[in-house]
């Protein structure tokens, strides 16, 4: 039997949470790294408990809208090496489904995990996410208005602010967004950081070093494997 969803308007602070970061990863780099480290600070600073992180890499079946998207057991092995000795975690829950999963599939899934892990029946997963994922909420037809409001009423986020990003723009815009506003946390980063995967894998392919903008195992075994290479 299912635990019952939590009510985040009910928890206190001594609530269990766990860091979820869902993405391609394709490859890691030290940018998807600082975003969990920041939501954790950013919740410690509010004195929430947390308990962990995860990185989750999407299924392959995601190749179908992301034809840049290379093998789930490279993306996979590249997570791993990067969360080698951290508080971080790679989940493989969505990559060993039938086929790729929603965001609140996901959220749910990792949820009744970390309660077994942790010994926690209220322990709850947040999504973290840069503000273009709020931005795409008032895409018509991206997402199910009712995913919506199941991640934001019985899990929330934590936005990290990315440079020309307004969030509480997109909040303020979004109806389901702005019932749930308590709900959603703004993570802001000192430091500007610009690096992406796609900026990387254009480095790779053009024989430029990427290393200290991934971890040097990621950056090994993308040499290793010779991937993103233009012609391999």
């Amino acid at each position: 039997m299912r635990s019952p969803k939590p009510n985040l308007r009910k928890m206190n602070r001594n609530t269990p949470v766990l860091l979820v970061l869902a993405g391609s990863f394709n490859p890691p780099h030290m940018a998807h790294l600082r975003m969990l480290e920041l939501a954790r600070e950013t919740l410690r600073q509010d004195s929430w408990h947390v308990v962990g992180g995860i990185i989750s890499p999407v299924h392959d079946d995601y190749k179908k809208q992301k034809k840049s998207l290379i093998e789930y057991n490279h993306r996979r092995a590249m997570v791993e090496l990067a969360v080698q000795g951290t508080w971080i975690k790679c989940s493989n829950w969505e990559g060993n489904q039938a086929t790729w999963s929603t965001t609140i599939q996901l959220l749910e899934a990792l949820q009744e995990q970390g309660r077994l892990e942790h010994k926690g029946p209220n322990l709850v997963t947040k999504l973290i996410c840069g503000a273009d994922l709020l931005d795409s909420f008032n895409i018509q037809g991206l997402w199910q208005s009712q995913d919506i409001e199941k991640i934001l009423a019985n899990h929330g986020l934590i936005v990290a602010r990315r440079p020309g990003s307004h969030p509480e723009e997109a909040i303020f815009n979004h109806g389901i967004c702005y019932q749930y506003r308590d709900n959603i946390k703004l993570a802001y980063e000192p430091v500007v950081n610009d690096v992406s995967s796609t900026v990387l894998r254009k480095m790779v392919s053009r024989n430029t070093s990427i290393r200290y903008l991934a971890p040097d195992p990621v950056c090994e075994y993308v040499r290793a494997n010779r991937l993103y290479l233009a012609n391999k």
